[in-house]
């Protein structure tokens, strides 16, 4: 059967265009359909998206950092641009650095954080804030938070990531020590039998409490309420010892012992405080007795002068009235009035100068027992800053080139003194020791053994350092000798004198430190500063 053909001649079947056309309508037809069945499944999966990605989501609390166990301290890698924070266990904390730029090179060494500022600003840089500032140096070096592009950006101070410069600042307590290296400066576990170990002190008891200056301060309290000065005298200071403070046989270490009595010499210096106004107080009312007592005396002073007047004038009347019997009996009787008179004031006097004496000697004592009091509460108050020193762990460095041994605690000179190194013209590197918490189980001779670990800065030091020649273009520069010295060696030649070893002992415990270095002090380590030692 043929086809019939269009107008156009062409076959309606075989048409492109036409085919084209219902091939566009089914699929429009198909979407339609398609659209209207899933619907509803497209809003509820919208529903869902919202849910699942618009919604604020639930803050994941960050893992709560490890405890600190202290003493802690800070490695500072240059060459590596990080630092590393250790405490007793070990690591602690690591962060990535940017130590100074070309030109403005951190300088490297041993270090202590002398000063915190949480919003510190630059005093060299116009202003600059250095956030969670930590200085190491008066001269300007400091740990503070900062800009770290990944290389050595800064004028010489340590940037640190915020997370790392807040959370340490806030662990600080502002003696830690810092090192700052080119390379590895990894703390080693170490011992030696020249390392002083600390001593264990009994404890005070109320005999040691109970001193002249406790007496002291009870008689000016007695004084001002009134008692005697022998009263004073008898009270019992005793009666006023803590409880704590009566172990008298128990032992403590050197920090226990320095914080009882860090609490002693607050408590005596509080009472002294307390008692000294009302001593005053005796002072100025004893001293006006006296002056009562004084002005009391004058009167029968005066009033024995003018009875003493008047008797002579009785006595001149009766030499002059001749046989005149009635005048006579009158100038008689005139002058045995004068003569009660002169009694009666001579008495008087005699009153009056016991209570003056009397006056006298109380307003002396008040004044003495004030003047005791100022003393104690002079010396408690000294006596308060000097334990609270020793609270903070104690430094040691020892120096080949002025072959001297140097204590310092809480930044304040203890003591210096000579000691013998063996083959001192023989370098002895730059060690530091740090005294770490006390060995469990260990003791030794009853006291607690504490752990030490080692730490050697291979740098050559400023003194050792071969001055720079001359070099010819193209030449290269040889390396400058670097001392090979062992921290059991260095150790090994040093001789220390008993009775300082004896001194440091009474004063160390966890966090102090011993340094041992060919160079001198540096001109960093000053006022309110701990050692400052530099390798470059």
């Amino acid at each position: 059967m043929m086809r019939r053909a269009t107008a156009g001649g062409a076959d309606p079947v075989n048409n492109p265009l036409r085919t084209s056309f219902a091939r566009w309508r089914n699929l429009a037809l198909v979407s339609c359909l398609a659209a209207a069945s899933f619907a509803p499944l497209d809003a509820a999966d919208a529903r869902t998206r919202y849910r699942s990605y618009d919604r604020p989501k639930k803050k994941v609390e960050a893992p709560a950092p490890a405890p600190l166990n202290r003493p802690l301290f800070f490695v500072v890698n240059i060459g590596k641009q990080r630092v590393t924070a250790y405490s007793n266990d070990g690591i602690y904390a690591q962060a990535p650095i940017s130590s100074g730029s070309r030109g403005h090179a951190t300088p490297t060494g041993i270090f202590n954080i002398i000063q915190k500022n949480r919003h510190h600003r630059s005093n060299i840089y116009s202003g600059a804030p250095m956030p969670f500032m930590q200085r190491l140096t008066w001269s300007g070096v400091a740990m503070h938070q900062g800009a770290l592009p990944g290389y050595p950006a800064s004028h010489g101070c340590i940037r640190l990531p915020y997370d790392f410069a807040s959370r340490m600042f806030n662990a600080t307590e502002g003696t830690e020590r810092v090192i700052v290296a080119k390379g590895d400066v990894v703390p080693m576990p170490f011992s030696h039998a020249k390392l002083p170990e600390p001593a264990m002190l009994q404890a005070p008891g109320s005999e040691q409490i109970a001193s002249i200056s406790g007496r002291m301060l009870a008689n000016a309290v007695n004084i001002a309420e009134g008692a005697s000065a022998t009263d004073a005298q008898k009270i019992d200071v005793k009666a006023e010892v803590p409880d704590s403070a009566n172990a008298g046989s128990k032992l403590l270490n050197p920090r226990e012992y320095a914080l009882t009595m860090t609490k002693i010499a607050a408590k005596t210096a509080d009472e002294a405080e307390r008692a000294a106004s009302p001593a005053r107080r005796a002072v100025e009312a004893r001293v006006q007795e006296q002056r009562v007592a004084a002005t009391d005396l004058r009167k029968a002073q005066i009033a024995l002068s003018v009875a003493s007047n008047r008797l002579d004038a009785a006595d001149k009347r009766l030499s002059r009235v001749g046989d005149n019997e009635t005048k006579r009996t009158e100038a008689e009787a005139a002058r045995a009035e004068a003569e009660t008179k002169v009694k009666e004031a001579q008495t008087q006097i005699e009153a009056a100068e016991r209570a003056k004496a009397d006056k006298d000697e109380a307003a002396a004592v008040a004044l003495k027992a004030f003047r005791q009091l100022d003393v104690t509460r002079s010396q408690a108050a000294n006596s308060t800053l000097f334990w609270k020193r020793r609270l903070a762990p104690v430094s040691i460095f020892i120096s080949r080139k002025t072959q001297r041994l140097y204590v310092r605690q809480n930044y304040i000179k203890v003591f210096d003194v000579p000691v013998i190194i063996r083959d001192p013209g023989k370098p002895l590197g730059t060690h530091l020791y740090m005294a770490m918490q006390p060995v469990k189980g260990g003791s030794v001779e009853g006291a607690p053994k504490l752990r030490w670990l080692s730490m050697t800065l291979t740098e050559p030091s400023q003194d050792l350092a071969e001055p720079r020649t001359r070099r010819r273009k193209g030449e290269e520069e040889k390396p400058r000798p670097v001392p090979n010295v062992s921290a059991s060696s260095a150790l090994d030649r040093i001789e220390i004198p008993e009775e300082v070893e004896d001194k440091i002992s009474e004063m160390l415990w966890s966090g102090g430190s011993i340094i041992v270095s060919d160079s001198g002090i540096s001109n960093e380590t000053g006022e309110y500063t701990d050692f400052v030692i530099l390798t470059r």
